[in-house]
């Protein structure tokens, strides 16, 4: 069994990025809010009922690892600061609106100039950590979540990540259960339990031994 797409994985490797040194000479960095964020604005132009089942989030890295500690603010062309708070993995706990990024907001980091950083997309399904779920629900989010991902790639839907299930981290063990009472066993590796609704066509039900720690997608190519 292949291991699960994280959530720390980029949409097919492409939102990697290095944040180059401002133009100007004013004190820390500062880049267009576009190239901190690739894809966003993509993401945020799709229906909100298109993306309603896959969370989007950002997380800032430096060296390969999570850059904490870092203060970040959303420059508008009117001159108006919004902070953009980062916890401790590095992840921005806000994002720019949709008109944010069309009106060309800036953002700048309190780094030195010279510093080098990266950033991630990160992408979650949206599913609450239970025990039991609707496979038709289950079903539903990996296919709207990968309908999502292709619109906002674009040109490089090739290119993005096709997500073939769902992973329940540290769940042990579960089963599929169908209509007549029936039930299957679901693949797992080291607790992580995996439920691709191809290999369980028909199944009314998904039952877990534990509440899982996080749900993330599945795919098999990673």
């Amino acid at each position: 069994m292949r291991p699960f797409l994280k959530r720390r994985a980029a949409l097919a490797g492409l939102m990697i990025l290095v944040l180059a040194p401002p133009a100007h000479a004013d004190a820390g960095k500062t880049v267009p809010a576009t190239k901190v964020f690739p894809f966003l604005e993509s993401m945020l132009k799709l229906q909100p009922a298109e993306r309603a089942r896959i969370k989007v989030t950002y997380a800032l890295r430096r060296d390969g690892k999570p850059a904490a500690g870092v203060k970040a603010a959303l420059i508008e062309a009117s001159g108006a600061r919004t902070p953009l708070p980062i916890d401790d993995q590095g992840r921005f706990e806000r994002l720019p609106t949709l008109a944010q990024l069309q009106a060309k907001a800036q953002l700048h980091l309190d780094v030195p100039a010279d510093a080098k950083f990266g950033t991630a997309m990160l992408l979650d399904p949206v599913l609450k950590p239970a025990t039991e779920y609707d496979s038709r629900e289950l079903a539903a989010t990996v296919e709207e979540s990968n309908s999502a991902i292709r619109k906002a790639a674009g040109a490089m839907a090739l290119m993005a990540p096709q997500m073939e299930g769902l992973a329940f981290k540290k769940a042990e063990s579960g089963v599929a259960v169908f209509p007549d009472g029936s039930a299957r066993p679901l693949p797992s590796d080291a607790g992580t339990v995996v439920f691709e609704p191809g290999q369980f066509k028909g199944a009314a039900r998904v039952r877990l031994a534990k509440i899982p720690a996080a749900v993330d997608y599945y795919d098999k190519k990673k």
